[in-house]
């Protein structure tokens, strides 16, 4: 075929949009590029867009079958992950930290209680050689 492709976005839909997009925004220092009243187009350092759309506080969630069940982030630095877990303990939203096959993990929620997981090291800097147990949970 010749052609490739990356992954550049993902879309996220949630109770409110602005206590959303101020989370995303602080912990992962986020740029809001679009904004309209129901949703906003979040741009990461490195390009990646996160779409945030607001659904309302009376949404039903997906149960835990099919699709898409959280995001998960990457920082190249030990520091970059300490610096990331502290401010999810900031926030009240910092569930754990652990370690599988050389990758140390830090688990938070959202503010709409969907998992957040911070990577270190970074795929590019080892690739995954296991399966982590824990985002099967």
């Amino acid at each position: 075929m010749g052609h490739s492709a990356k992954v550049a976005s993902s879309v996220l839909y949630v109770s409110e949009l602005e206590r959303s997009v101020t989370f995303y925004r602080d912990l992962f220092e986020c740029e809001v590029t679009l904004r309209s009243a129901e949703s906003a187009l979040l741009l990461t350092a490195d390009g990646f867009q996160l779409y945030v759309i607001e659904r309302g506080k009376h949404a039903e969630r997906h149960p835990s079958g099919l699709g898409h069940h959280l995001l998960m982030w990457a920082t190249d630095s030990a520091k970059g992950l300490e610096c990331l877990k502290q401010a999810l303990q900031g926030t009240g939203s910092y569930v754990d930290t652990h370690t599988s096959g050389g990758v140390t993990f830090v688990e938070g929620r959202d503010p709409d209680g969907l998992r957040v997981v911070i990577a270190h090291p970074d795929p590019a800097q080892q690739p995954r050689s296991i399966f982590d147990s824990h985002l099967y949970a």
